[in-house]
């Protein structure tokens, strides 16, 4: 009797012992990435976790197009400890689920979506708060190309993921504040974790062609059961979700934003380069000293 109760105790002990050190071990399992991404170059196709395959029509035309910017959230797919480059296959098929499970895979929506470097879900919560503050510096950055590259004058409505309010707060701080912008800007649209933050003063002016600039929306999400024996990260996989009227509240606000904008904002002038840049121009060649090297095509112009 007292051998069986001296295993039921050594038993009890690795169980308890398991238990408590099983999620570190997991994480020194996955390891350090041992890399530090550069910041990302918005420049690139890869930098982006999605974008228009061909450039959306310029505000000058009619209907007046408008964009979805995504603010996509963190990654929760297992990865080594540390900050993931912008744009890793794991981002990419965490962002592809992320839109499967919303709905918004489907959308006729031009969606603009960037990468940045995300923190690992393997990484302490406060480790993980902090390194946000790398991925706020991608968002801006992303942002500010957007505006200065793509936008082309067209209205842009901004969808925040759970998890991004660091990330949602420096795309706003990226945003003109003149007045042609914010008669197109159609505001945000926040995932149910984002709500109660101050919103509408960070946001702040949006067209008068939406009713608020600031919408709650049903995009939420929801963890699987903590694992007892099995290991777990500080921050779990989610599963994302939002009811069915979601992608359609989405298409109404951006259709009803480009009617009013239509019919309210004078059109802008088209700009030279806007068709100048398909044109095939041929140009003297420009050589190095003492070389024959054609090099007017270095610069990737």
């Amino acid at each position: 009797m007292r051998r069986i109760l001296i295993a039921l105790g050594v038993l009890a002990v690795l169980v308890i012992g398991w238990i408590a050190v099983k999620d570190s071990l997991y994480g020194s399992w996955l390891g350090q990435s041992g890399v530090s991404p550069d910041l990302p170059d918005y420049s690139l196709e890869q930098a982006w976790l999605k974008r228009p395959a061909e450039q959306p029509p310029g505000g000058w035309e009619t209907p007046w197009g408008v964009d979805l910017l995504v603010i996509s959230p963190p990654v929760t797919t297992p990865a080594p400890k540390g900050l993931l480059e912008a744009g890793a296959e794991t981002q990419v098929i965490d962002f592809e689920r992320f839109a499967e499970q919303i709905g918004l895979e489907g959308t006729d929506l031009a969606v603009y979506a960037p990468g940045y470097r995300s923190p690992s879900p393997a990484l302490s919560k406060s480790r993980w708060r902090s390194s946000l503050t790398t991925s706020a510096d991608d968002v801006r950055a992303a942002v500010s190309r957007y505006l200065s590259s793509n936008n082309r004058e067209r209205a842009v409505i901004i969808l925040a993921g759970p998890d991004t309010g660091p990330l949602l707060e420096a795309a706003l701080e990226a945003l003109p504040d003149d007045e042609a912008f914010r008669r197109r800007f159609g505001g945000v649209v926040l995932a149910e974790d984002m709500t109660g933050g101050g919103w509408d003063a960070k946001v702040g002016n949006c067209s008068e062609g939406v009713e608020s600039c600031v919408v709650p929306s049903s995009l939420s999400t929801s963890k699987p059961a903590r694992r007892l024996f099995l290991p777990s990260l500080s921050r779990s996989r989610l599963v994302f979700s939002a009811e069915d009227d979601f992608v359609p509240m989405l298409q109404d606000r951006a259709a009803s934003l480009s009617t009013w904008l239509d019919s309210n904002a004078p059109k802008p002038a088209e700009p030279f380069n806007s068709w100048a840049a398909d044109e095939v121009v041929d140009v003297v060649p420009i050589r190095r000293p003492n070389s024959d090297q054609d090099i007017s095509g270095e610069r990737g112009n």
